[in-house]
């Protein structure tokens, strides 16, 4: 029974892994907007410097927007979860299997966590809105991270075990290059001399 070949070793980052890592970072500013609620404390602070305008705070007030979770709680676990996150988006650079597992299973909880956060924070309407941006976001990370080229990445551990073989590949380029081709010999043709007879 023949094995299958070895495949072409991947010397670059794929492009999957570049939108896993992208979307996983743009997931995480999500996640933190909604946690710690910029939009309503933006929209708090205007309502308290316009509450002396006629038809704008009339508007203000009809405007139902729910309170963000406290920064007591807010803090401490964006502190416990920022590292480890941002050493899984590294480590997928680098082809780690287990920074690709702590991956699939971040970002659906992610997703999760953000939806829960959208409806405690803007209300139900707004979070069937925004719902659809978030799952998208996810999908892409899990897209990527189940391609092809992606899993050869995990697989080959990235580019640093196919160093050594790199260069070997290099090493044997230059040597085809250099190698001098075989000489070809002369054959020298004589004459044929007019008084020697023909051969049959």
């Amino acid at each position: 029974m023949s094995t299958p070949p070895d495949p072409q070793a991947l010397y670059d980052k794929p492009h999957s892994v570049d939108l896993a890592q992208v979307m996983l970072v743009f997931q995480y500013f999500m996640l933190v907007s909604v946690s710690v609620g910029i939009g309503p404390r933006i929209f708090n602070w205007v309502k308290g410097e316009t509450s002396g305008v006629p038809f704008l705070s009339d508007i203000e007030a009809a405007i139902d927007i729910g309170t963000s979770f406290p920064m007591a709680v807010v803090l401490p676990a964006l502190v416990l979860y920022t590292a480890p996150y941002v050493a899984v988006v590294l480590a997928l650079g680098l082809g780690r299997k287990w920074a690709r597992a702590a991956a699939v299973v971040a970002a659906p909880l992610n997703t999760w966590i953000g939806i829960v956060a959208v409806v405690r924070t803007y209300g139900e309407v707004w979070a069937l809105i925004v719902a659809p941006l978030w799952i998208f976001v996810a999908l892409c990370v899990l897209g990527g991270l189940a391609s092809h080229t992606a899993r050869q990445w995990f697989r080959q551990g990235g580019w640093e075990p196919w160093y050594l073989r790199y260069e070997i590949d290099q090493i044997q380029q230059v040597r085809r290059r250099s190698r001098p081709r075989p000489r070809r010999r002369r054959r020298y043709r004589t004459a044929h001399d007019p008084n020697q007879p023909d051969a049959d």
